[in-house]
C-alpha cells in the first residue's frame, strides 16, 4: 500500500512539474533565457552523435518579376491533318 502511495504522488509530481513548465515555456521570459539558449547549443552539439544534424533553414531571397511577354498558343493538329 505504501509502494502506491509513493508512486502516485511521485506520478502527480511530475505531472504538476510538467505543467508547470509548459505553462511557463509559453511566456517570454523563457524565450529570453540564457538556459534555454545553453540548452539548445548542447543539444545542437551532441545532435550528431545520435544521427540528428541541424540544418539552417533555407530562406530564398525575395524577388519582384514582372510579367513576361505574352505568348501565343501553339496550333493544334487534329486528327485529319496528322495522318
Amino acid at each position: 500500500m505504501a509502494i502506491a502511495i509513493v508512486l502516485t504522488t511521485l506520478l502527480l509530481l511530475m505531472l504538476a512539474g510538467f505543467i508547470a513548465f509548459y505553462r511557463h515555456s509559453r511566456t517570454p521570459e523563457w524565450g529570453d533565457s540564457e538556459f534555454r539558449r545553453s540548452v539548445l547549443r548542447m543539444l545542437v552539439m551532441i545532435g550528431p552523435m545520435f544521427g540528428v544534424r541541424y540544418q539552417e533553414p533555407h530562406h530564398e531571397h525575395p524577388a519582384v518579376l514582372t510579367p513576361g511577354p505574352e505568348e501565343e498558343p501553339l496550333p493544334r493538329v487534329s486528327d485529319d491533318q496528322a495522318g
